[in-house]
């Protein structure tokens, strides 16, 4: 099957739509023919491009983030523009029949990262999906003779907008290009509308995503003239663009907004709950209310997805309960989930990250002198485990906060600084959920000349750890971070916020 003859009979791309009008009109989404699909194929996502201008067919590749075909986007020159998509797109995801609402959501596309030169775009959602599953990526490419199924929300032999995913089963020919034949087996055909659909390859109980749909013949999907018999179609690889999906996709540390640049949150003297967006600078943009009261005295922080969608969470002391408070996808919070409770009201809780590296979020909290290290489980229902004392004396004088990655050996780090001279040490994250010996990090940094410090991830996207702090004539400093021979330091101070920081009750 010549690359160069097959039938470019995909919806969505600009460049073969007028071509496609006739079979497109009225038509919101269309689907594999096969058999229905099952529950496990809940990553598979449907895409609806204005009111029903055009329909895709894509798969969750991260909790935010959806992959499919970028002719889907394509516009009237055959490209596909980068950033947020021009018409209104809505994504479904985790329903494979698209009449039940019990399971999955339906969110809106904001952002587009096109590939430089595959039929392959990254969609972004407005907000996660919790509780469902993103697909595995393969690592490695199919195999010429490999039998693969695809999955898709396109048109059948008999209907044109099928409301189950179907699925249906090919036979692999990869030549070592960006394309993947597919030989159509047992009377499957991919169709309209099945653009950007998941191909996958079963090895030994889990199923990876090694391309997606592209290009199709088409041959006796509903529609077609009865003279195309041909049911070949060719794919997309992905598995030689694992880092491009991964590195797009991958969530950033202290990020609330959904912009991929990390934010501060404080509380005032109000008792209100603030997000400052970070620019990418160091700098912070207005802030927003994101709790309207009932905050003071409550320890708050925020490193981590706690509730399975992508996004990162509050986790706040209130009382002697610990919280967590979903994000909405642009920082505004849900209802509280109570984690744990009986804390000291004076508990300090600072979200680590991932501190054993088991995939899930994890939180240090110092009370009666002793480090705690409450390690996480993320989910629909967030919990913690039982905790582990980590440091056995000498907490009870330490503010704590969370750089991230700072020495960049892959483990997360802690912040704290000794009120009684000021003095802030790093401790670096170790094997096991534990963390080393101390380093000093910085000096000065007593209560009255720094009252408040916050770990800033890399708020200047330099690729190094950095920190906020509040000065005593109530201004906000950005630290930018740096290194020594003896690891990382503070670096060089700017000032990014010109008063009233003095009004400020707690930073993270």
């Amino acid at each position: 099957m010549p690359h160069t003859s097959i039938r470019n009979a995909w919806l969505g791309g600009g460049a073969v739509a007028a071509a496609l009008a006739g079979l497109l009109a009225g038509s919101p989404a269309q689907a594999v023919e096969g058999s229905d699909a099952a529950a496990s194929y809940g990553f598979t996502a449907k895409i609806v491009i204005g009111d029903s201008d055009r329909g895709c067919t894509g798969t969750l590749v991260a909790p935010q983030w959806v992959l499919t075909s970028a002719s889907c986007f394509a516009d009237a020159t055959g490209s596909v523009p980068a950033g947020k998509p021009p018409t209104t797109t809505t994504v479904t995801v985790g329903r494979t029949d698209l009449t039940t609402t019990t399971v999955g959501a339906t969110r809106t596309a904001i952002q587009l990262v096109p590939h430089p030169d595959r039929d392959l775009v990254l969609v972004k959602l407005n907000a996660g999906v919790a509780g469902v599953k993103p697909v595995a990526l393969a690592t490695t490419p199919v195999a010429a003779g490999d039998t693969v199924q695809a999955a898709g929300f396109g048109r059948t032999k008999t209907a044109w907008a099928p409301d189950n995913l179907h699925t249906g089963s090919f036979t692999a020919a990869a030549d070592g290009t960006a394309d993947v034949d597919l030989t159509a087996t047992g009377g499957s055909v991919i169709c309209a509308g099945d653009a950007g659909g998941p191909v996958l390859r079963t090895v030994g109980a889990v199923q990876q995503l090694v391309a997606i749909t592209s290009r199709s013949w088409q041959g006796g999907c509903f529609g077609m003239p009865a003279t195309e018999t041909r049911t070949g179609a060719i794919a997309t690889r992905t598995d030689d663009v694992r880092a491009w999906i991964t590195s797009t996709s991958a969530s950033i540390p202290g990020d609330m907004n959904g912009d991929q640049k990390p934010d501060l949150v404080a509380v005032n003297s109000a008792g209100k709950l603030l997000l400052y967006p970070g620019t990418g600078t160091g700098a912070l943009g207005s802030p927003t209310v994101i709790g309207s009261g009932g905050w003071s005295g409550t320890s708050v922080t925020h490193r981590g997805d706690w509730t399975g969608d992508g996004m990162e969470d509050i986790v706040a002391r209130v009382g002697s309960e610990l919280r967590v408070y979903p994000n909405l996808g642009n920082g505004t919070l849900a209802n509280p989930i109570v984690i744990a409770s009986g804390l000291p009201t004076t508990a300090q809780v600072v979200g680590v990250g991932d501190v054993n590296q088991d995939g899930q979020p994890d939180l240090v909290i110092s009370y009666n002198d002793k480090l705690y290290l409450y390690t996480g489980v993320s989910g629909i229902n967030p919990s913690v485990h039982a905790p582990v004392v980590i440091g056995t004396g000498g907490w009870g004088v330490m503010t704590m906060t969370a750089p991230g990655d700072a020495d960049k050996d892959g483990r997360v780090d802690l912040l704290a600084r000794d009120t009684r001279d000021g003095t802030l040490y790093l401790y670096r994250g170790q094997a096991g959920g534990l963390f080393g010996g101390r380093t000093t990090y910085g000096t000065k940094y007593t209560v009255a000349n720094r009252p408040l410090i916050a770990g800033a991830a890399d708020a200047n996207q330099d690729g190094v750890s950095d920190m906020w702090a509040s000065a005593g004539d109530g201004t906000l400093k950005f630290y930018k971070g740096a290194s020594s021979t003896n690891g990382p330091v503070d670096g060089p101070s700017t000032e990014v916020g010109n008063g009233g920081w003095d009004g400020i009750k707690s930073l993270s």
